[in-house]
């Protein structure tokens, strides 16, 4: 057997390739604290809205289930969880029929009609 010398040894990691790993982590740590606060939306839902997202997510499953994958099947379940949870949010905002928009129509800047006259 072949004795190595000590002194030509190479580390089996090297810094470099330390640092590009540890960014690597850093950044699937990031998105998959990401992929699971969406996961545990899916659970924060109420129970109206849920069976709303229930029935809408069984419409895709009998339109296109037989076309989609797994992984796209749970993307369409993300997916409908969060126009579920932004639909939410513009059904809480409370309006009357008598309010004004939020905005006005404006075809062109203010101060371009001052500088007209």
């Amino acid at each position: 057997m072949k004795e190595q010398d000590p002194e030509s040894a190479t580390p089996a990691v090297s810094r470099r390739r330390f640092g590009r790993r540890a960014a690597l982590v850093a950044v699937a740590g990031t998105f998959s604290s990401s992929l699971l606060d969406s996961q545990e939306a899916a659970h924060t839902l109420p129970a109206a809205d849920q069976a709303a997202m229930d029935a809408k997510y069984a419409n895709v499953i009998r339109k296109y289930g037989d076309r989609l994958s797994p992984a796209q099947r749970v993307r369409a379940r993300e997916t409908l969880v969060s126009h579920q949870q932004m639909l939410k949010r513009i059904r809480d905002f409370a309006l009357e029929n008598g309010d004004a928009p939020a905005t006005g129509l404006r075809l062109y800047p203010s101060d371009a009609a001052e500088r007209r006259d």
